[in-house]
């Protein structure tokens, strides 16, 4: 653990489409923000094929979306201070002094959101947790090189199946891809598209045990409507089932859950004082758009909270924060 302490106005943990909605207010205010992201910039939103549904975003793959938020936060002329980006993992939260902990540093913040989102849910058969990077993965995209020539199992029903099948199939040799029901939930461009690619599609059918010595050699796979049972030769298993929350930071730092999502108000504020949550972490709907909205909600609350604890502290600044002037909180804190 390093000994010094970082030190930032606003503690971002999740580059989504939450954490980058959120630093785009933070970093307008003009306040010092850090984002801490483990994986990569975009997060869910940067896997989905074809987003359709944002506005004013015409419908197209996820990854351009989330490369126009990124420049929205990083390379925007109206901003009045840069946000930084640093891969770390936030390994812990420690809400009453407001640090972040991660494998390496410390950072402690005025304010700090929690974007963590969601992970990719696992099968829980034999085999998978044992293989995971040596044929098991989660996420096309960042073993797309090592599937070249390779017989590829991707495994799920919906788009974000659909594009870890099509991903695979620009570099491997075959790619196969099962679900449990009769039909896909992918969009029916996606499974048009699945079908001009070469995407062999196997319905009804559930992925048993993966099987090999030190990496993946098959998988066997079960028919749901017969009960028939059969091994085959594969190289790598794509997973993609669907999500959960990632809420460990929030449990270890012991803030106030509803049920698997961490509690929020309408101001995106937790249980603790000076930590806010957004995004898939909270309860609500699972859509780019209310990510988004979210995120927007905690960076303009935690603007204002640490405009508040600055004039707390006697301290002013110049122009607005979240659309106020120093001496409007100042008079918030007096009429209080």
């Amino acid at each position: 653990m390093g000994k010094d302490i970082e030190t930032k106005d606003v503690i971002i943990v999740g580059a989504g489409p939450a954490g980058l909605s959120a630093a785009i207010f933070t970093v307008l205010d003009g306040w010092s923000t850090l984002i801490l992201e483990s994986d990569w910039l975009g997060g869910q939103g940067a896997i989905a094929y074809t987003v359709a549904n944002y506005p004013g975003f015409p419908p197209g793959d996820g990854t351009l979306l989330m490369a126009n938020m990124e420049q929205q936060v990083f390379s925007s002329p109206l901003s009045r201070s840069k946000a930084d980006l640093k891969y770390e993992k936030a390994m812990d939260l420690d809400p009453s002094e407001l640090i972040v902990s991660t494998t390496n540093n410390r950072y402690q913040g005025q304010a700090i959101i929690l974007a963590t989102g969601s992970a990719m849910q696992r099968l829980g058969i034999p085999g998978e947790t044992r293989f995971i990077g040596k044929g098991v993965s989660y996420y096309a995209v960042r073993d797309a090189k090592r599937f070249a020539e390779k017989k590829v199992l991707a495994v799920g029903g919906g788009n974000a199946a659909a594009k870890n099948a099509l991903v695979a199939k620009s570099t491997a040799s075959e790619v196969t891809l099962v679900h449990r029901k009769h039909s896909l939930r992918a969009h029916p461009a996606m499974v048009r598209r699945l079908h001009k690619e070469g995407v062999k599609i196997q319905y009804d059918t559930e992925v048993k045990e993966i099987k090999g010595r030190n990496q993946v050699a098959s998988a066997v796979l079960a028919n749901n409507t017969s009960g028939a049972e059969e091994e085959i030769p594969v190289d790598w298993v794509v997973i993609c089932v669907g999500t959960v929350p990632n809420t460990g930071l929030a449990r270890r730092a012991g803030l106030e859950m509803t049920g698997e999502f961490v509690k929020v108000d309408d101001q995106m504020r937790t249980s603790a004082k000076g930590v806010f949550a957004c995004g898939e972490v909270t309860p609500g709907p699972r859509h780019l758009i209310s990510s988004t909205a979210e995120g927007s909600t905690a960076g303009m609350s935690a603007s204002e909270h640490v405009a508040l604890e600055m004039v707390k502290l006697g301290e002013t600044f110049e122009g607005v924060r979240n659309g106020k002037h120093a001496e409007e909180y100042l008079a918030t804190l007096r009429a209080d």
